[in-house]
């Protein structure tokens, strides 16, 4: 009888890891970036080449840029990091877009105004040593914008930062997140594995690095 019950729970465990390592492997798969030659590659090319172009005359980060794709669905992932020196997308991940008035899951609704809740399109800097009270320095860093569609991101608190409610939603095979207030109202909100990633590239640089957010041709 012991042997039996044994046998079953061995059985167990070995179909619950099959389960967990199927899905490991899926959630990663939804992170392979988009491939070369494709209009959304094309796209991120040219906007990476045009920021390495602004950070040379500005005197930026010219090894990384971090790009945001608001025409791409939600469900797939729309923030990219360029790396300069391989010229090419060195990770992708998931991005919310606000919950403002006039938002849906499936088409964002773009601001500069204060208290709109939207996200602004344009070009940001991301400041190293400035984080967001709530989240703090290990989850936040403040964006300031740099174009007219974005000026007012300092005075609205955006930043770009990660949310523990995107990780469980991102495992969730679906074409748009749904929208949630407590976790983006503007800022440019990552998951917490991506924006590991983008804080190792930003504390690891002595300039500021820049980041776009782009929607189709705007």
């Amino acid at each position: 009888m012991k042997r039996t019950i044994i046998r079953i729970l061995l059985g167990c465990l070995a179909f619950f890891a099959l389960v967990l390592g199927v899905f490991f492997i899926t959630h990663q798969c939804k992170r392979i970036p988009p491939r070369s030659g494709s209009a959304v590659y094309t796209s991120a090319k040219e906007k990476a080449h045009s920021l390495k172009a602004y950070a040379v005359r500005n005197g930026y980060d010219t090894c990384y840029c971090f790009l945001v794709d608001y025409s791409l669905p939600s469900g797939t992932p729309r923030f990219f990091i360029w790396n300069f020196a391989t010229d090419e997308i060195d990770f992708a991940d998931f991005c919310m877009h606000g919950a403002g008035k006039g938002n849906t899951k499936s088409t964002p609704i773009f601001s500069n105004e204060l208290g709109s809740n939207c996200s602004s399109l344009g070009r940001f800097v991301v400041r190293k040593n400035q984080h967001g009270k709530l989240l703090g320095e290990k989850r936040s860093r403040a964006i300031v914008g740099l174009d007219p569609t974005n000026s007012n991101a300092l005075r609205r608190g955006l930043l770009i930062h990660d949310s523990y409610f995107l990780d469980y939603q991102s495992l969730i095979p679906r074409a748009h997140l749904p929208l949630n207030g407590a976790s983006c109202s503007g800022c440019v909100t990552i998951t917490s594995k991506g924006f590991r990633k983008a804080k190792e590239i930003i504390n690891g640089s002595s300039k500021g690095i820049l980041m776009w957010n782009y929607c189709g041709g705007r």
